[in-house]
């Protein structure tokens, strides 16, 4: 049977070692997940045919004691404590499984945990799902820029984009690359911008710092569902040009700075941000999840926060009150403070 296994994988695989097809094309004619062929390639890399053979699991029988009550116990105690170490979690959940007559080893525990987020997306976001698709994504570009004050400098183009009609929301273009973390506000910022708060969004597969733990705990916070993959070959075959598009733009007349060159890509990008859509204000507070949150007081001058000094008039009636101002290292001209989840207001840098 393992070679059966072994064989029928690798003939659905061939097609892409050969470079004759992308996953993307064999996912829709097999109807096998994208991250399924994507861990079969992984494994047959690492570990050539054997690791195409799917491993029988030791622990695989202690797995019948745990009934569906169980489960869905466990489910979501991982949803409301799922920043607690296992051993953690574990304690608090033996008191409750004694109440339903099951005992769990640790060694089973920690097995079901650990593959509780395929059962968690299976039952929240089943619709996604069916739809197959991942509304926005984000793509990280590389750009030479061969004459910038006389040096040969790479910069990096980060976009925004909506993948059902390519239309490009957002972006930034900088010296440094930025790693996922360091991208949330710009994620933040491209959300209210489009106006539609999203389910999913895809990464480009060169995007840096991500990691399983941090996706989920974006998901329990935002309810958006981020996953790394390919970048769709429409969106690159578009960007391809924008590196001799530069050239030929800048080459007569060099860019005194970074914005000149900036200012080109967003008309050559077509971004226009002047739309009417808003996301709700609940879908904007889940979004200050990508935001540093302090806890401040309020003082007759306003707030001070990262030796800088934020004020409003809305502040004026909160004077003494403790408050909760959310930051971006991004972008500091403005901070969003709210007091007991109550929006107060988008406070202004008067003093830096």
């Amino acid at each position: 049977m393992s070679i059966e296994e072994k064989n029928r994988k690798y003939k659905i695989l061939e097609p892409f070692f050969n470079k004759e097809k992308k996953l993307r094309d064999i996912e829709k004619e097999t109807k096998i997940s994208y991250a399924t062929l994507k861990r079969w390639v992984s494994q047959y890399r690492n570990s050539g045919e054997k690791g195409l053979v799917k491993k029988e699991r030791i622990d695989k029988n202690t797995f019948k004691k745990v009934n569906d009550d169980v489960l869905d116990y466990l489910k979501s105690l991982y949803k409301d404590y799922h920043n607690l170490p296992v051993t953690k979690l574990y304690e608090k959940a033996k008191s409750t499984l004694n109440s339903y007559n099951s005992v769990i080893s640790y060694p089973t525990f920690f097995r079901i945990i650990d593959n509780l987020d395929e059962n968690i997306k299976q039952s929240s976001i089943k619709s996604v799902k069916k739809e197959s698709l991942y509304e926005y994504a984000i793509l990280q570009k590389v750009v030479p820029i061969p004459f910038f004050n006389n040096k040969n400098k790479i910069f990096y183009l980060t976009i925004f984009y909506n993948k059902e009609n390519y239309k490009i929301t957002n972006f930034i273009f900088e010296e440094e690359k930025r790693e996922f973390k360091k991208l949330f506000n710009f994620i933040k910022e491209s959300i209210i911008i489009e106006g539609s708060y999203p389910k999913n969004i895809s990464l480009d597969e060169k995007i840096q710092g991500i990691s399983k733990s941090l996706l989920r705990n974006i998901f329990f916070q935002t309810k958006i569902n981020f996953i790394q993959e390919e970048v769709d070959e429409n969106i690159v075959s578009f960007l391809k040009y924008i590196d001799t598009d530069i050239l030929k733009e800048f080459n007569r007349k060099k860019p005194k700075n970074i914005d000149e060159i900036s200012l080109f890509i967003k008309k050559y990008l077509f971004i226009n941000n002047d739309g009417e859509k808003k996301i709700s204000q609940n879908e904007n507070y889940q979004l200050l999840y990508f935001l540093t949150k302090y806890k401040r007081k309020v003082y007759s001058g306003g707030i001070r926060l990262k030796n800088n000094i934020y004020n409003s008039p809305f502040l004026k009636e909160l004077e003494g009150e403790i408050v909760d101002v959310y930051y971006s290292e991004f972008s500091n001209k403005i901070v969003e403070v709210y007091l007991e989840k109550r929006f107060i207001d988008k406070v202004k840098l008067i003093k830096d």
